[in-house]
């Protein structure tokens, strides 16, 4: 046998599974008149338009990083271009660096140089 309780507002007897809490909170009401207390929960809603993703394989990148503090060498999947922010798996401080190979550091300090080679007035003479 299933327990009914009568409705607050409209007084009608509702199973206790069709129950919600009233606006004020001190008594029960039915789903019709919780729909109608609360109009912004049950008003139609439009179907979102989801943008076709990428496959998460393609967009996350296998990537070396080490620990300044122990030296502790470890991989973690990031998506590209994104910052590791957690903390070293072996010792747990922040002093998590990526780790990058001799030619990825060089073109780095080559690109964020201010001193570039201009041919104009960066002309060596052989002959002095």
């Amino acid at each position: 046998m299933e327990e009914t309780l009568k409705c607050k507002s409209c007084n009608n007897r509702v199973s206790i599974s069709d129950l919600k809490a009233d606006k004020s909170g001190s008594g029960w009401v039915c789903l019709d008149c919780y729909k109608s207390q609360h109009p912004e929960i049950y008003k139609p809603q439009k179907p979102l338009k989801l943008k076709p993703e990428q496959p998460i394989q393609q967009r996350l990148q296998k990537v070396k990083y080490y620990c300044t503090e122990c030296g502790y060498k470890f991989y973690k999947e990031m998506i590209k271009d994104k910052k590791y922010t957690g903390k070293c798996p072996y010792c747990s401080t922040y002093s998590v660096r990526q780790e990058k190979d001799a030619d990825t550091i060089l073109r780095e300090a080559i690109g964020e140089s201010s001193l570039r080679f201009n041919r104009r007035t960066d002309i060596i003479d052989d002959d002095i």
